[in-house]
């Protein structure tokens, strides 16, 4: 007979109910097995998968099961495919970016991210336009600048709008220091000699000189006078330097056009225009930087959203660029760097145990004891405690606890790790005429680690480190029968300086605990070597070490701004501005006495078409003969070297060197006359 038929045979031999049983646990088995594969999906991209469990899900309502998976592919594919778009986004591929978009709209159709990008696509695509349009003109610094910002008041983070908005602020910079503000003619030089002069007859000669055209306040003092020499000066640097000698401001108006005030609080408030700038921050606090701008720009206007960690700023435009860049200077992400710790907690132990224990107290076995029990009591109800037996024990303890903490911490944060428990500590207070009140505190026993990073500049990192590694010592119970417990406790406290990827290991913190127990037999125990038959000792000795290594890597370091952002001017003590008031042209050095004699010799030779005898070269040591001193400024004839001519005016201030005629028909008319040059002032 075959193998098949004697299994056929039993299988068919088998009451029916027990066949059945085994066909529905096949069946059950099968089904296990179904759930323990999975559908397996043939689609290759996130939202195909999705699809494909939705048609699942639409097939079988009620399986939980492949419901939950459905929901975790979705939100998988969404994260995916977000990640990409922004990508995208970022490197300007708009078009790219919107098809991602329209993607995950398949997949979630109330996608907030993707319903902004979608209803955002034609602005999108004008910024763009306008950010081609601001590169275009970057010869043109402040007309592209106002572009770039206008796209900026839209999209915070475009990162292609903040590298040209770098770039044309430090050429924005450059062309603040180096031309002028009012137009390109004025950087020409002018030489100009008025003695205690009024100050609008000061005004008028400079508008002659230069072309530009002064409207001048009415509280400006009529009989304010000053004394203008300036030999070769750039026209600008000459206003200015007029302007700021006699406590004078000016306000810009057109190309050739300024107003000269009082530079006093109530005229710049009457005059100056105000700017409302708003500041978005990534890294640095909104508040922090408010007080660094009241205490360094003395900006009054300043308020700070902290919601937003935004600030709105409002003042003059030349206040508002140095706060730019004070900005820039310190919205800087802080440096973070990855502490990996190892805490190792070596512990060696031996204990001994030697000896025989003997019986330490009788008792009666049936209880309770009358006193009929007593008169009949034998050796059978009597028992004895312990029992009696022999130790012959030696153990080696040798244990190795082991914390491998990796923490991630920003720049002067403190970072906190614990391992251990905490021990609950009742404390009992008793109030008068109140009664009795228990409360319950815990305290941390086992590994307590703290670090404090500070990270410099060539990646060296200061760690300020609290160690503390405490233990449960014996409970001690108290007169009120609560539970207290002694806590043992080694403490570290130093300061490290490491460099990035060393490693620092701390030892030393040893515990060496030593006890000794004997148990012996009252009198017999205090024999003399045979004392060792009548007693049981215990020996153990622990000794604990602590080891704490300890290795810092510099994720990121602090990113320098750039030298735009370091160094800048910031005007004087008195008036802020985003420009230096000095001239920008080089001085002409003082001529030495020698030099003097030899320019007025050149000149006098000119006038009569002499020779020019050739220089004398004077030596530092070689006196100066009595008959070559300096005559006095009035005996030396005026030279015809021209000056600036002014054109004809109705308006005849009374000026040195300037001579007025009258016509025949008796209005004065005046010639073109010529500014004296300027003179040796004794």
């Amino acid at each position: 007979m075959s193998h098949s038929y004697i299994q056929s045979h039993r299988l068919t031999a088998l009451p029916t109910r027990l066949r059945t049983t085994l066909f529905l646990v096949c069946i059950a088995f099968g089904l296990a097995a179904c759930g323990l594969f999975p559908t397996k999906l043939t689609a290759t991209t996130p939202e195909g998968k999705v699809h494909e469990l939705a048609k699942l899900v639409a097939e079988k309502p009620g399986d939980v099961e492949l419901r939950n998976r459905w929901y975790r592919e979705r939100e998988q594919a969404i994260n995916a495919l977000s990640f990409e778009a922004e990508a995208a986004n970022a490197k300007g591929n708009v078009a790219e970016a919107k098809q991602i978009y329209a993607r995950i709209l398949t997949l979630d159709a109330n996608h907030p991210k993707a319903l902004d990008y979608e209803r955002a696509g034609e602005r999108e695509i004008i910024l763009r336009k306008q950010l081609e349009a601001a590169k275009q003109k970057i010869d043109q610094p402040k007309e592209a600048l106002k572009l770039v910002r206008d796209i900026l008041l839209e999209q915070p983070t475009n990162e292609q709008a903040l590298a040209l908005e770098r770039q044309l602020i430090a050429l924005e910079t450059h062309a603040r220091a180096a031309l002028p503000q009012l137009q390109t003619g004025l950087s020409k030089p002018v030489t100009l000699e008025l003695r205690d002069a009024n100050i609008k007859v000061v005004f008028e000669a400079l508008s002659r000189a230069t072309g530009v055209n002064f409207i001048l306040d009415k509280d400006i003092k009529p009989e304010m006078k000053a004394s203008v020499f300036l030999k070769k000066m750039p026209i600008e640097d000459a206003i200015d330097m007029v302007l700021t000698s006699n406590g004078l401001q000016k306000k810009i108006l057109s190309p050739n056009s300024l107003l000269v005030y009082p530079a006093t609080q109530q005229k710049n408030k009457d005059y100056q225009d105000l700017l409302i700038r708003n500041f978005y921050f990534a890294n640095t606090s909104a508040k922090q930087c408010a007080d660094m701008l009241r205490t360094i720009l003395k900006i009054r206007d300043v308020y700070v959203d902290e919601r937003l960690n935004m600030l709105v700023l409002r003042d003059r435009p030349e206040v508002l660029a140095l706060a730019e860049k004070m900005i820039k200077a310190q919205d800087i992400a802080d440096p973070e760097v990855m502490l990996e710790i190892e805490v190792m907690e070596i512990t060696r132990g031996k204990l001994q145990d030697l000896g025989i224990i003997y019986p330490s107290s009788l008792t009666v076995l049936n209880s309770p004891l009358t006193l009929e029990a007593l008169k009949n009591l034998k050796s059978s109800n009597i028992g004895v405690s312990p029992n009696p037996s022999i130790q012959f024990k030696t153990t080696d303890t040798d244990l190795n606890l082991l914390s491998n903490p990796r923490i991630r911490v920003k720049n002067n944060e403190k970072a906190k790790v614990l391992v251990g428990n905490k021990v609950p500590v009742i404390t009992t207070n008793t109030t008068a005429n109140v009664g009795t009140s228990e409360s319950v505190s815990y305290v941390d026993v086992g590994l307590k680690l703290e670090v404090e990073p500070r990270i410099m500049l060539d990646d060296f990192v200061s760690i300020k480190v609290n160690l503390e590694v405490s233990s449960l010592g014996e409970a001690v119970t108290l007169s009120n029968n609560s539970r207290v417990f002694n806590i043992g406790t080694r403490n570290a406290s130093t300061i490290l300086r490491l460099k990035h990827g060393e490693t620092q290991i701390l030892a030393g913190l040893i515990q060496d605990s030593e006890r000794k127990n004997a148990d012996k037999v009252p009198f017999l125990g205090e024999i003399p070597i045979l004392g060792r038959l009548f007693s049981r000792h215990n020996d153990e000795k622990q000794k604990t070490e602590i080891v704490l290594a300890i290795t810092p890597k510099v994720i990121s370091n602090v990113t320098l701004p750039e030298a735009t952002f370091s160094e800048y001017w910031s005007g004087t003590e008195t008036v802020i501005s985003d420009k230096p008031l000095l001239n920008t042209t080089p001085m002409t050095p003082a001529l030495t006495r020698g030099q003097q004699i030899r320019e007025q010799q050149l000149q006098r030779q000119r006038e009569l078409n002499e020779p020019i005898a050739p220089p004398v070269i004077e030596s530092p040591d070689t006196p100066v003969p009595p008959e070559a001193s300096i005559p006095s400024p009035d005996a030396l004839p005026p030279p015809p070297e021209p000056a600036s001519t002014f054109p004809s005016s109705n308006v005849t201030p009374t000026v040195p060197g300037m001579s007025n005629n009258v016509n025949g028909s008796g209005v004065q008319e005046q010639s073109p006359t010529t500014l004296p040059s300027p003179k040796v002032i004794p």
